[in-house]
């Protein structure tokens, strides 16, 4: 028999929405791109290894763990799969947070900063090279039509402008 999930989507927006709507404020980075992507990459907070929300590779203050992950291939035209260094965090506000500043440090992804449309931010995090998947950006344009995550948009710009 399969585990039973934590938590459901409606009760992991409702755990994460408030920091994630704050982290606008700091980076300019749409909510509900933020908010898809934590529900894709974690299966909404089921399935993250080290609290890591967003599925980002690398070390965390010196921190990190070895996962069996897929990768799309281009060349083979399939997903195959490979183990990869991933981030460990002490919470999920850490990789939150964490989250934003790379969007933020990192030149590739200067055209999400201030962009008020979630279609393009989800066109623009996959043509920036994100995610693998071919259909990444679809993927958010549908989590966030299907939960309505645009309204964390209309928050953060009615809170912070």
């Amino acid at each position: 028999m399969a585990a039973k999930n934590k938590y459901s989507v409606e009760q992991f927006i409702a755990l994460t929405r408030n920091y994630i709507v704050f982290q606008y404020s700091v980076s300019r980075v749409l909510p509900s791109l933020t908010m898809a992507q934590a529900i894709i990459e974690s299966k909404y907070g089921n399935s993250a290894p080290g609290n890591n929300l967003f599925g980002m590779k690398g070390r965390y203050n010196g921190q990190s763990q070895l996962l069996k992950t897929k990768e799309w291939d281009a060349k083979q035209k399939k997903y195959i799969e490979v183990m990869a260094e991933f981030r460990k965090y002490p919470s999920w506000d850490h990789s939150i947070s964490d989250h934003a500043w790379l969007f933020c440090r990192l030149a590739r992804y200067k055209n999400l900063l201030g962009c008020k449309d979630y279609r393009q931010a989800c066109k623009n995090v996959q043509a920036d090279g994100y995610a693998t998947s071919p259909t990444y950006a679809d993927t958010l344009i549908k989590t966030i039509e299907k939960y309505q995550l645009y309204k964390l948009d209309q928050e953060a710009f009615r809170l912070y402008g």
